[in-house]
């Protein structure tokens, strides 16, 4: 590719990026405040401050906008989890994934109001979830914690909602009484409940 050619096409995809970004921004704050069926593409291209056409010219529709903005936040917090050193016990990966995870949406505030209107069905059928979010609470953690007597003796999946719901109610919480609580403290209440509904004082005798 010639030199002013390929010059040309570095700058046409840094505009691209940048207006994604943009797009992406505004599009989270609209889904925020409105949520998935009332808000509309005009609303977020204004928000945006670009044309309607722009925000088409990068996302076919408003599902793929919402799902960027999942897919974006999603990966973000599966790096989290990547950069936890490694834990021997299914309690300790655990408690070190909800205490990450909750910082990380208390960060986002308005990431975590649209986490939250899809926590009912995530909170009563994981199956719903997102597939990078599965890892989240992967369902595998909560087998091998019941085997190794960890966890009580439940169906994993049943333990498995209980943990995202301790959290969803948590942070919805934490919300409503306008976000004052350390993150930090947050979590730790957290981690105390679930440790009280589905650890085990002492890993049971094998």
């Amino acid at each position: 590719m010639p030199v002013q050619a390929h010059a040309k096409e570095k700058v046409r995809q840094a505009r691209h990026g940048a207006y994604r970004d943009l797009i992406l921004e505004a599009a989270q704050r609209v889904f925020a405040e409105k949520g998935y069926g009332d808000a509309k593409v005009a609303d977020i291209a204004q928000a945006a401050g670009v044309a309607t056409g722009t925000v088409y010219a990068i996302f076919p529709g408003k599902q793929d906008l919402y799902r960027a903005i999942h897919r974006a936040n999603l990966d973000e917090l599966s790096r989290r989890y990547a950069a936890i050193p490694a834990r021997r016990s299914v309690r300790e990966t655990l408690l070190a994934r909800s205490e990450a995870s909750t910082r990380f949406l208390t960060s986002r505030p308005d990431y975590l109001r649209i986490y939250l209107r899809e926590a009912e069905r995530w909170g009563f059928d994981p199956g719903h979830l997102p597939s990078d979010a599965a890892a989240f609470m992967d369902l595998s953690l909560f087998e091998r914690g019941i085997a190794d007597g960890e966890l009580i003796d439940e169906d994993p999946q049943l333990l498995q909602s209980l943990m995202l719901a301790n959290g969803q109610v948590h942070l919805a919480h934490w919300l409503r009484n306008g976000m004052r609580e350390d993150p930090g403290a947050l979590a730790k209440r957290i981690q105390a409940l679930a440790q009280r509904a589905i650890f085990r004082a002492e890993p049971a005798s094998r």
